[in-house]
């Protein structure tokens, strides 16, 4: 189960309270204490899971199906914690949705993972969530919302979006949508995505400080650091899952640990280690295991690990250990 910062949902009980709700009473429903946001700091993490109950039943509690989408676009930069700082400090818009993209796993852990990039001549940023289903609408809403806040933080005012999609069915009234984002906004779409002209992205962004940017990025890679041992045996774990797929590229095991792919090179780097370097070793502790113990012809062996053909698969072992599968296989005392 994924963790958000508490941060995430600032400003919760003032929107309650503006609709006409009463925010404590929401908490206790979900058998919380009615000062939890006081008790923690923004920096702590809640379940991912806890806080779209707490928007789920916030929306309930005021009568406004859009509470998520409200909430998202009261806040200001503040709300991205260090990322947003760090975004603040590039030079350029691109470069600060870059910084987002590779650093959202800082803010939310194991739920969610927000990408950028270009398609003809818009631009999107897009964000999926890694949790399950029934409410995932709200979190969508609430980070769409941020989306919306921050490029107008980044951009001005004159920044507004071409269109805004979600996931999740469309709620009985479109129109709060529309005015919360100034712009078409659709349902039941491929993906939760903020588009608008790309243009934008070379807009510099005024006052960034590129000694404040080196500070930024130095402390939040130290707090996103895992250790070498845990990370590089992850990877490894989910290599050994993913190999029998014949999906088990770098971009889906970092799919999979929700973080970009960029950031886990640079961390594996960091370590003294790559993807590839992992993916021998597992291909090499699975390919001697099963030419030892088991009956598989090398033809099976060597499109199990994700060769494409068995010469490939002969070549990368001979250069593992010296000598050919079959040469190993049919030579106990090489493998003492």
């Amino acid at each position: 189960m994924g963790t958000v910062r508490v941060g995430a949902l600032a400003g919760f009980e003032e929107q309650v309270r503006e609709l006409h709700g009463d925010p404590g009473a929401v908490l206790r429903t979900l058998g919380l204490s009615e000062d939890y946001f006081a008790s923690h700091h923004e920096e702590d993490f809640m379940s991912y899971e806890l806080a779209k109950s707490i928007l789920h039943e916030a929306a309930l509690a005021t009568a406004c199906p859009h509470f998520a989408a409200l909430l998202g676009t009261r806040h200001d930069m503040g709300v991205m914690g260090a990322v947003g700082y760090l975004m603040q400090q590039s030079n350029d818009i691109k470069t600060a949705l870059r910084e987002l993209s590779e650093h959202h796993s800082f803010r939310v852990k194991d739920a969610s993972k927000v990408d950028t990039g270009v398609i003809g001549e818009q631009a999107f940023i897009s964000y999926h969530d890694y949790n399950s289903a029934e409410l995932s609408g709200y979190s969508a809403e609430i980070a769409m919302g941020n989306a919306f806040i921050m490029m107008r933080a980044l951009c001005g005012g004159r920044w507004k979006p071409t269109r805004v999609n979600f996931r999740h069915r469309q709620p009985d009234r479109l129109m709060p949508y529309l005015k919360i984002f100034s712009a078409p906004v659709y349902f039941g779409q491929f993906k939760n995505e903020i588009i608008f002209p790309k243009i934008w992205l070379d807009k510099p962004i005024p006052e960034a400080d590129s000694g404040l940017k080196k500070i930024l990025q130095t402390h939040i890679m130290q707090l996103e650091e895992p250790s070498a041992i845990n990370l590089s045996e992850d990877v490894k774990s989910l290599i050994r899952e993913m190999l029998p797929t014949g999906v088990c590229s770098i971009g889906a095991v970092a799919d999979r640990m929700t973080v970009h792919e960029r950031t886990l090179q640079r961390m594996l780097k960091q370590q003294g280690t790559s993807f590839s370097q992992l993916l021998d070793l597992v291909r090499i502790d699975i390919a001697t295991d099963r030419l030892a113990n088991s009956a598989v012809s090398i033809i099976q062996l060597a499109d199990y690990l994700g060769y494409a053909d068995n010469t490939a698969f002969t070549r990368a072992f001979k250069r593992w250990n010296g000598i050919t599968p079959m040469e190993w296989r049919k030579s106990p005392d090489t493998r003492a």
